[in-house]
């Protein structure tokens, strides 16, 4: 924003014609005032509301100074090369006056769109003119150096009692709620250093998921098999976005909106310096860093009754967040992530909490099915929040079954939300690991324009409730293998595995035959595959198994002439013999009630190019 501030003893002007569709109502007639500070304004397109602020709060400083109470604010693009859109200029402009007015001061803003004839006289003292700057780089990095306001932290047991964390007997606890604490709350680190690349990294790469060294530092790529993981997984968390019982919008939509919008404006400066920007055509604009912005454009835009209430908005949205590069982990810290972000709008707050217990257990459950557990850390924004709904809280440890982590936020620290749950497992080293998480939102259907109408005829705004029920794409995925590389031997879900039947010929005589069962596999969605490679059994069943694929068949005259299949089931660690429509029962029976995709390459193996990243 960029102002140029003169104190007058007169200014007069006239609306003669408008000039842009924005124009405001005004009469052509002469306007004038008399000894005030007049401030000629540009603003530019990142201008928020805390510039408009910090400019009043300046300019009435400068009115005492000059003893004056008068302050006209004139709409004037030619101080600056890089103006905003017209509507968001109008709406600084609208934002400047409501503050000025706060102030006490008398205010008069001159008519928006309008060309003007304009006379001043400016008086001649040394202090009647000087231009002025407002930059939202130059807030931020003086918000930059502010120390981040402290957040207390306490622990709420099963029986109900709170204590403040560092007088929790952390001795009686469980061992990875005790880990949750000590990092979370105490600051201590982890009691496992990590010496080498973890082993995750490395099955990650095997699967040919790695980092695209092409692109901005923190960005994934997915090779064949990691494609098919991931579609496997995104597919998924629309199945268990479903299986809540409530009605579920699937959408879609861009990932990059404008800086000049209000209510994305107001998001994104709650969000804070995470974010990737980006300039096209002088304009500023926020790659998404959630769902969030695509959702709530469209529900503003949909005609709501309370009988529609509640339902959800469902997008595997791809994410932007500018985390630090040193903080970057293949798989689970990343700048492009992709997010199952599910928004659950509710009639209000009684409605928001029923709802709320049904998302809290369908996340343990998830994570349940993987024979893990999660500890949760609680963020809360509102002390007297968690008082009044005491009982509500001590439900959602009841469904935890053991302590959780409190966090409280200062009082008044701006946050949309009342109550943030984020569900860690705690990994291989020893690491807290955040996976799911829920969150209630008060705030933004005011911000975004999303209302509803009540049994009364009455518009209302819905509470809205944000969730990744599973996490990220990613995170999932990192919680599944670092659950796998616990298991003797390491395996992949069956309904995970890229290839789930590798069909091994004891020669070149029976492929012909291998390439009919595996063409019978995967017209049931059973990936199957062949390796008609040159090579001995040996190393084809040793590098099967190292590709952790969990069904492994050989075929030659033997298996042939009994019609039955040799079967080395990886998870039993033996041999089986069993006729094909029993290890097609098997598959189908272990894979039961999650998606299916099919084989992501060719059937036979000698004809595949190696795309492993060779690392």
């Amino acid at each position: 924003m960029r102002l140029l501030e003169l104190h007058v003893d007169f200014i007069e002007y006239e609306p003669v014609g408008k000039e842009a569709k924005l124009a405001e109502d005004a009469e052509k007639r002469l306007f004038r005032f008399e000894d005030a500070l007049v401030m000629l304004v540009s603003v530019e397109p990142e201008d928020e509301d805390a510039e408009a602020e910090e400019a009043v709060k300046d300019a009435t400083e400068h009115m005492k100074s000059l003893k004056i109470n008068r302050l006209v604010i004139y709409p004037f693009a030619h101080l600056s090369n890089n103006l905003a859109r017209p509507e968001h200029a109008l709406e600084i402009l609208k934002t400047l006056e409501r503050k000025a007015r706060e102030t006490g001061v008398e205010v008069h803003r001159a008519p928006f769109g309008w060309n003007k004839a304009l006379r001043l006289s400016i008086k001649g003292h040394p202090l009647a003119e000087r231009s002025r700057a407002f930059a939202k780089e130059k807030r931020e990095k003086k918000e930059q150096t502010s120390p981040a306001p402290r957040k207390e932290y306490y622990i709420l047991d099963t029986d109900g009692k709170i204590y403040p964390a560092s007088t929790y007997p952390l001795d009686r606890a469980p061992q990875e709620f005790r880990i949750l604490v000590e990092r979370e709350a105490l600051g201590m680190e982890s009691r496992r250093e990590q010496t080498a690349e973890p082993e995750y990294i490395r099955i990650l790469r095997r699967y040919g998921i790695d980092w695209e060294e092409m692109s901005d530092l923190g960005h994934m790529r997915y090779g064949p098999e990691g494609a098919v993981i991931y579609d496997l997984v995104a597919a998924y968390a629309e199945q268990v976005a479903r299986e809540t019982g409530l009605p579920v919008y699937s959408v879609k939509g861009t990932n990059m909106f404008s800086l000049e919008n209000r209510a994305i404006r107001e998001h994104a400066g709650l969000f804070g310096q995470r974010m990737y920007r980006v300039e096209v055509d002088g304009r500023s604009y926020v790659m998404r860093y959630a769902a969030c912005f695509q959702q709530f454009a469209l529900a503003k835009d949909w005609v709501i009754s309370y009988k529609h209430l509640p339902f959800g908005e469902f997008e595997v949205a791809d994410s932007y967040r500018l985390e630090q590069s040193g903080e970057l982990v293949l798989g689970f810290r990343v700048r492009r992530m992709n997010m199952p972000d599910f928004h659950i709008f509710c009639r209000d707050l009684e409605e928001a909490k029923q709802v709320f217990k049904r998302i809290h257990g369908k996340i343990y459950e998830e994570i349940e099915k993987l024979g893990r557990d999660y500890v949760s850390l609680y963020n809360l924004t509102s002390k007297s929040f968690f008082e009044e709904n005491r009982d509500f809280f001590m439900e959602l440890v009841k469904r935890e079954r053991k302590p959780v982590l409190l966090s409280f936020y200062p009082e008044g620290s701006g946050y949309y939300w009342v109550l943030n749950i984020e569900y860690h497992i705690i990994d291989r080293m020893n690491r807290p690991r955040e996976i799911g998480t829920v969150q209630m939102d008060i705030g933004n259907a005011e911000r975004f324009g999303i209302t509803y109408v009540d049994k009364e005829g009455q518009r209302r705004y819905p509470v809205i409730l944000h969730t990744a029920i599973i996490g990220t794409i990613e995170r999932w995925i990192y919680a599944v293998l670092d659950t796998a590389l616990r298991k003797n031997p390491p395996e992949l879900p069956t309904w995970l595995s890229p290839t789930q039947v590798r069909i091994i010929p004891l020669s070149q005589d029976f492929v012909e035959r291998a390439v009919k069962l595996a063409e019978r596999l995967n017209k049931l969605m059973i990936r199957a595959d062949v390796d008609d490679r040159d090579e001995s059994l040996d190393k084809k069943v040793r590098e099967a198994e190292v590709s952790w694929i969990p069904y492994i068949v050989t075929l030659g005259r033997r298996e042939l002439e009994k019609k039955t299949l040799s079967v080395r089931v990886r998870r039993e660690r033996r041999v089986v013999e069993m006729k094909p429509r029993e290890l097609i029962k098997r598959l189908k029976e272990e894979t039961r009630g999650y998606p299916a995709k099919p084989m992501p390459l060719p059937t036979l193996v000698s004809i595949r190019p190696l795309y492993s990243t060779g690392k």
